[in-house]
């Protein structure tokens, strides 16, 4: 069996929360919507796109190619997580950009919200390229609002050349935030609540989305302390700053996680004993997008395999495109951070209740200040 194969299986219960997670959602036919609503799909040969995506999230010599296929002139703008996101299309009302990239539960908030159209991927000429398990997520049904992008885990790097002669090896959250060994003398978290308070959760014996306030208080008191010590709280430039030792451990995605070891051997990815987030990153046309063919004509453009399989490659991430692992290059296929142990707990966290979004806020805010 090789590697790809056995990251399939290893994120199988990860497929099966894609599909279920959202409890009500169900698991309907495999049709796509046809919803009056939605956008009908006309190819465009010119014009201008704005792509609002995460940072160091697609490959320039994959954008110079789009570009040369279709004419259309494109632009890119960053963010660090899905909460400035949302924040931004909340405060433009939708407007400011063609192409956003929210990952699996910011795809359903801010549909909720109205902030997305109505794009019924699955009916785009590409869009026969979803792999089953990617059509019917519980964050969207039937792909009204979104197509697939990548997906990954959210994990640690540390540096085991500085282990100590007979020292463990780190693999848990609790020893990322606690551990006094010389591998943690410069630690870095991600700008996220949704991941920091995530494992600082697990860390402490909690769960995610928990709503118990003893649970939620341990977290708390642990990401304070954590602050003690933490040298960097940012999901940007993670890759140069554990390449050139600026941190000796980071929060990082598993694929950031490739680019990082194909450069620095001595990095090591982490599957947190206590277990550790999947996510799935989408492209999404906000409501208020002025250039609405270019952003279908890109995204059907990026559901062709050989597309996203550059995306791929470059990322170091699977997708979720028929025909994309035939592509993926052997250093992907025999890297231990893209293909899971068989023993790993990974989960897709559904999104969480109002009231866990907020607690979550108040933590986040307190660390940060």
């Amino acid at each position: 069996m090789n590697n790809i194969n056995a990251t399939r299986l290893a994120t199988t219960s990860i497929i099966t929360l894609l599909i279920l997670g959202g409890c009500s959602s169900g698991v309907g036919n495999d049709s796509a919507s046809d919803d009056s609503s939605a956008v009908a799909f006309t190819p465009a040969t010119s014009g201008e796109l704005h792509i609002y995506t995460w940072s160091d999230y697609y490959p320039d010599d994959l954008l110079k190619s789009f570009e040369e296929d279709t004419g259309i002139k494109t632009t890119i703008d960053y963010y660090e997580s899905n909460e400035v996101l949302m924040s931004k299309l909340q405060a433009t009302s939708g407007s400011g950009y063609d192409v956003v990239v929210p990952s699996d539960y910011a795809v359903e908030l801010l549909a909720d919200e109205g902030l997305l159209q109505q794009i019924n991927a699955l009916d785009l000429p590409n869009g026969k390229n979803i792999e089953d398990d990617f059509r019917q997520v519980y964050f969207d049904k039937g792909r009204k609002y979104s197509a697939p992008y990548l997906y990954g885990t959210t994990g640690y790097m540390y540096d085991s050349s500085l282990l100590a002669a007979g020292e463990t090896a780190p693999d848990s959250w609790k020893d990322y935030f606690t551990s006094d060994a010389a591998w943690n003398a410069s630690p870095g978290i991600f700008n996220d609540q949704t991941d920091g308070v995530n494992a600082a959760l697990r860390a402490s014996g909690g769960e995610p989305c928990s709503t118990d306030p003893t649970e939620l208080q341990a977290a708390q008191d642990l990401l304070t302390e954590y602050k003690k010590k933490v040298q960097n709280i940012s999901s940007d430039s993670v890759i140069d700053r554990l390449i050139s030792g600026e941190n000796s451990v980071a929060m990082i995605w598993n694929g950031a996680g490739h680019r990082v070891s194909e450069q620095k051997s001595s990095m090591d990815y982490v599957y947190p004993s206590e277990g550790m987030s999947s996510y799935q990153d989408n492209w999404a046309v906000p409501s208020g997008a002025e250039n609405v063919q270019q952003a279908l004509t890109f995204i059907n453009w990026m559901m062709e395999p050989e597309n996203i399989a550059a995306a791929a490659n470059y990322q170091g991430y699977d997708a979720g495109i028929t025909g994309v692992d035939e592509l993926l290059d052997d250093s992907l296929r025999n890297d231990p951070a893209v293909s899971p142990p068989d023993d790993a707990k990974i989960e897709l966290v559904p999104t969480c209740s109002n009231e866990a979004i907020n607690n979550y806020t108040k933590i986040w805010e307190s660390f940060k200040s």
